[in-house]
């Protein structure tokens, strides 16, 4: 039965004919992927196309019909894939924003108990999308993977980070599948979806992990992941300034300016040093960036002056 389209609104002929997409199982994101979470028959079609227009209307009894249908895991599948392509539509054309991920992922950190907050322009109704993905609990997950996490655009990938932010340690366990058993792209974008849940806990060893991978690519992803996490991730950071690869080794060095304190200053002064002995130009210049970062300095200094700057901020206690 199709939906009836109200004629006063021009977004809302938008929105109903993305939900008329859903229940006629049409693609969900982009491009037609050979993922499906399954076929529907035509009572659960009926059910999802309910819980979508009350959802959209913002119907007094929705969470009621929300919740029922969560109950059904491949209805509730379905209907994660239509709150997928509303984000997707309302996201087109704002990719300038989106490049923008660490302020939007440390933004959904800080609003998970007060979404609210969130004050990114235009960014409202998005939130709201992503807080009902999370709402639909554990089947969410599997959608959010197969549809945006290994999708090769990176602008759907951003999606993704940004819900498992809202996650949190509940996707760890999917995030990590991906990461063992995908291919070097895929165990990629894994270590960015841990880094956007924060570098602690369970992601915090699903990235370990990643750290020793034979590839150079999944190495460096999972160090610069490790930059949202306490002292753990980065003295794991400190190890990694070591890595075989020079180009690890340089984004180790890049994600260490995210922890303040004279035991990251005191790591970054040793790799300069090693990196001028070494003649590798652009590790010493990551280090001297890093430690720039850390101090608020213009400027690079000798390793001599830095050295100094680390017996400063010990005599700090920091």
């Amino acid at each position: 039965m199709p939906v009836t389209v109200a004629p006063e609104s021009h977004e809302r002929s938008v929105r109903v004919a993305a939900l008329t997409a859903l229940v006629a199982l049409g693609a969900c994101a982009s491009a037609p992927e050979a993922y499906s979470p399954g076929d529907l028959s035509a009572a659960q079609r009926a059910r999802c196309r309910a819980v979508a227009q009350a959802y959209f209307d913002r119907a007094e009894g929705y969470v009621a019909l929300r919740d029922e249908l969560r109950e059904d895991e491949l209805a509730a599948q379905w209907f994660v894939r239509y709150l997928i392509h509303s984000i997707v539509t309302m996201r087109e054309g704002q990719s300038v924003l989106l490049s923008e991920e660490k302020v939007r992922l440390d933004k959904i950190r800080q609003m998970r108990s007060a979404p609210a907050q969130f004050d990114l322009p235009g960014q409202r109704d998005d939130l709201r999308a992503i807080g009902e993905i999370v709402a639909m609990g554990q089947p969410a997950i599997e959608v959010v993977v197969e549809d945006l996490l290994k999708n090769r655009q990176e602008f759907l990938r951003t999606i993704a980070a940004e819900v498992f932010a809202a996650f949190g340690d509940r996707a760890v366990p999917e995030v990590l599948e991906v990461a063992t058993s995908g291919d070097a792209r895929e165990r990629g974008y894994a270590a960015r979806a841990l880094g956007a849940i924060g570098a602690r806990g369970p992601a915090l060893e699903a990235l370990r992990q990643l750290t020793i991978s034979a590839e150079w690519r999944v190495r460096s992803a999972a160090v610069q992941a490790l930059g949202t996490g306490g002292d753990d991730a980065r003295d794991l950071l400190v190890r990694m300034l070591a890595d075989e690869d020079a180009f690890v080794r340089r984004k180790a060095a890049e994600t260490l300016a995210n922890y303040p304190g004279a035991a990251a200053a005191a790591a970054l002064v040793a790799f300069l040093e090693a990196s001028k002995a070494r003649e590798e130009w652009p590790s010493e210049l990551a280090a001297q960036q890093a430690l720039q970062q850390l101090a608020g300095a213009d400027g690079p200094r000798s390793v001599a002056a830095w050295r100094r700057y680390v017996t400063e901020l010990r005599g700090e206690g920091r």
